[in-house]
């Protein structure tokens, strides 16, 4: 899922309103379900409508709402559940971001369907490239980007799964700061543009849920690739490697995850591996460190507390580097925190997250449907 974009959230507001699905025929059985038939059977399904007030430095004021809709199979417990989401948020600042969302499975997981259009108008900092950039050297930029991605899972066998997808981006870069890095145009995408790119992809999940695993375990690796072929204005290609493994551990479960992400060829400064967002290295502002290939892992421990209320504490590292080769020698980053869990579905276990997380001389407040892994 996607997460609410501010990186200092000093206030939250979220009012939760349970509506009936469109398709549903027969009577609630609770203020979070409800039964209805379809093709596939009877589903369980619930509505929440939430929205999020916030502020931040660079964003003041924020407005925004999001509606969730979930649904699983009710006789089915193996079939994962289907969800779709719609997003806007917008700023003080005249910042917007909106996206509609759709993730999908057939019975018995062998099909799976994620797609996702987003539109954002955010102005952003860069600081340069590398793991030395100093903060001195900041300075904004608006970027307006339409962003598009569809990628089908095809269950193979056991717990592995083929993907294969679609990713595009067009991006039109404004309001660069005069004698800026950026506004003389001196790196790959300076001038905005188009990336479209084809996905492939294999992935091991045994995962027990989607939303909030307390057991097995996801191993994903996926290779994007693009170029004049593909209607791309950049080429380049874009790998990632990531590992998560989950295990019970007293009244409360234990997270683990281990992350590469590596660029090629000319990649743009804005597709970049990125340090730091609400999922990975909370704690710094996304983009305040960038290079072509990034390494990170945390752990984190969730247990419940009361009813619906859960708390959690994590701790990681990660740095970005030109090469892999060079991401050993690299200054490692560290990040800590922890917060708090409200289970929002307590049927699919899908939850909403507040977390604080601290970095090296940085800090952020982060907002977020389910686990950040």
């Amino acid at each position: 899922m996607r997460y609410f974009p501010t990186a200092r959230l000093i206030l939250l507001v979220v009012l939760s309103v349970s509506l009936p699905a469109p398709t549903v025929a027969a009577q609630a059985s609770d203020v979070d379900s409800t039964r209805a038939a379809d093709a596939n059977g009877a589903r369980s399904t619930a509505l929440r409508i939430l929205p999020v007030l916030g502020s931040a430095p660079e964003t003041g004021f924020v407005g925004g709402a999001t509606a969730l809709r979930v649904s699983s199979p009710i006789a089915d417990s193996m079939t994962r559940a289907s969800t779709e989401q719609v997003y806007v948020a917008y700023t003080a600042k005249q910042q917007l971001r909106a996206f509609v969302s759709t993730d999908r499975w057939s019975e018995g997981n062998r099909w799976g369907l994620n797609a996702q259009v987003e539109y954002q108008r955010f102005p952003q900092p860069f600081f340069g490239i590398g793991i030395d950039a100093p903060k001195s050297a900041e300075e904004w930029y608006e970027a307006r980007s339409l962003i598009a991605g569809v990628a089908v899972l095809r269950h193979l066998t056991r717990a592995f799964y083929g993907q294969l997808g679609l990713r595009y981006t067009r991006t039109t870069i404004r309001d660069v700061e005069a004698g800026g890095v950026i506004g003389r145009g001196e790196m790959a995408g300076a001038r905005g543009g188009t990336v479209s790119q084809i996905v492939t992809g294999l992935a091991w999940d045994s995962r027990d849920n989607l939303f909030a695993p307390a057991k097995g375990a996801y191993v994903l690796a996926t290779a994007a690739h693009g170029g004049s072929v593909s209607g791309s204005d950049y080429r380049f290609g874009h790998y990632v490697a990531d590992a998560r493994r989950y295990w019970r551990v007293g009244r409360g479960v234990l997270a683990g995850q281990a992350y590469l992400e590596a660029t090629s060829g000319e990649a743009p400064f804005d597709q970049m591996a990125l340090l730091g967002s609400s999922s990975a290295m909370r704690g710094y502002v996304r983009g305040r460190y960038r290079d072509h290939d990034l390494v990170a892992g945390q752990v984190e421990y969730r247990m419940p507390v009361s009813g619906r209320l859960g708390a959690a504490a994590f701790i990681g590292a990660g740095t970005v580097a030109p090469t892999i080769s060079q991401l050993g020698s690299s200054t490692l980053l560290p990040t800590f925190g922890g917060g708090a869990r409200w289970l929002l579905l307590p049927k699919q276990r899908t939850t909403i997250r507040v977390d604080y997380a601290k970095g090296k001389s940085s800090s952020g407040f982060y907002v977020a449907f389910n686990e950040a892994f």
